[in-house]
């Protein structure tokens, strides 16, 4: 592959062409096979150049060619051009060498570029054959060698690769021996490094630089609800309260065991009331009376209560702790699923009592009733091996989830915190809308 100059424009002569386009993976792997790191597309084919005298930036003869025969002698499909070296960009005379680009069929020859010393050397090497049903093309200063081939000045064909793409590195991926090394041995200091500060602690205990740390574990306990406490709790809370609002309906009594806020009206987080025993009340206004009105006298009316809230849609809720109702549990055995149901069903309905299990669930059995919270309150505390949970009122009826007595696991430091009751001082009065 050369690089010849031609009207102060340098171009690439000698390539090996492609029958068509190649990119990606292919020209990479096609430039390491050949060892041919330059490549160009040229009219649906691609070209692929030497490392030899620099062809960055070089423009392929072989596209200024085709480009010249378009607008100059077009309709040859099979034509032979021989072009020589004139003036560099120096302004000096150029080698003499010889350019001779062949198409045949359409298509650039894979092996039809060459570069010759002298116009006579390239005549003796391609012979009479090589011109034979082949249109000619020339450089002026050869037409005596060529007398009916087409002329093609240097200007013209300068002017003519006006459009025509440069050669441009191919990027093979291939990286050189020196630069593995270099890069394993940075990825090698990186994990050395890497190792020495991950257990820097290990390895200073070990040369004695400073003593060991013991971990610091967060211990775990396991915790019951104290059925008879959390409903006597309860109860006692209910008693004590007033529940009628003017202009609002009661919508549900709830007696939590571990509180979880809902969507809706709910206290904000910094209370400390999530996972608490708390008693929850919830109201509607009646339509078509306007929030505006009486949700302001609902939050006078739910002063006395640790948090109360009233929104523009005209819910209101109101909550108050309840002291504390986990315990640790005992060591024992769980309750068979069969005798703890003929326990419950010997019992319940006799009282007044709808009796509903769920053996799928976090609890086990619903007991529904009627009757007036302290009397159901009654019945139930005195029942061993039932962990009730939460209660709730909605719609006349009394509903008491429950199950058997099934401890939870939970940090210590989480059940201390609950085990103590919640401070009240300058909390009372929230509100949360």
């Amino acid at each position: 592959m050369s690089v010849v100059w031609i009207a102060g424009q340098r171009f690439a002569a000698g390539l090996e062409w492609q029958r068509g386009h190649v990119s990606g993976r292919d020209a990479r792997r096609l430039a390491r096979q050949r060892r041919r790191p330059w490549a160009v597309d040229v009219a649906g084919q691609t070209g692929f150049a030497e490392d030899a005298e620099e062809p960055g930036g070089a423009k392929p003869l072989a596209g200024a060619l085709l480009a010249f025969v378009r607008m100059q002698a077009e309709g040859f499909e099979n034509w032979i051009a021989f072009i020589r070296e004139d003036i560099d960009e120096a302004g000096e005379a150029g080698k003499g060498r010889v350019a001779v680009v062949r198409r045949h069929s359409g298509s650039l020859l894979a092996d039809g570029e060459s570069v010759f010393v002298s116009p006579e050397s390239a005549v003796e090497a391609l012979g009479a054959a090589a011109l034979k049903d082949m249109a000619v093309i020339a450089s002026p200063e050869l037409l005596s060698f060529f007398p009916d081939a087409i002329g093609t000045p240097s200007l013209a064909l300068r002017n003519a690769a006006g459009d025509v793409a440069i050669l441009a590195p191919v990027q093979t991926g291939s990286v050189s021996r020196k630069t593995v090394v270099r890069a394993g041995a940075a990825a090698l200091l990186v994990a050395i490094g890497t190792s020495l500060w991950t257990y820097r602690v290990d390895i200073g205990v070990r040369f004695g630089w400073f003593e060991e740390k013991k971990k610091e574990e967060r211990p775990k306990v396991r915790v019951t609800v104290e059925t008879d406490r959390f409903l006597g709790f309860c109860r006692d809370e209910l008693a004590r309260r007033e529940l009628w609002m003017a202009g609002f309906e009661r919508v549900a009594v709830y007696c939590h065991s571990s509180y979880e806020p809902e969507a809706g009206v709910s206290p904000p987080k910094e209370l400390g009331l999530k996972g608490r025993a708390v008693l929850e009340v919830r109201w509607q206004l009646r339509e078509p009376l306007s929030p505006r009105v009486y949700g302001r006298l609902a939050e006078q009316l739910l002063e006395r209560w640790f948090w109360a809230g009233v929104n523009d849609n005209g819910q209101a809720a109101a909550i108050n702790p309840l002291p504390p109702v986990l315990a640790l549990a005992r060591k024992g055995k769980r309750e068979d699923v069969a005798a703890f149901r003929a326990r419950v069903d010997g019992m319940f309905p006799l009282r007044g009592f709808a009796v509903e299990y769920r053996w799928d669930k976090r609890n086990e059995v619903t007991l529904l009733t009627a009757r007036p919270f302290a009397q159901s309150v009654s019945m139930i505390g005195g029942v061993k091996g039932i962990e009730i949970v939460s209660a709730i009122y909605e719609k006349g009826v009394w509903r008491f989830e429950g199950r058997r007595v099934r401890p939870r696991s939970m940090f210590k430091d989480r059940f201390l915190k609950l085990s103590k009751p919640l401070a009240s001082g300058g909390l009372a009065g929230r509100k949360a809308a």
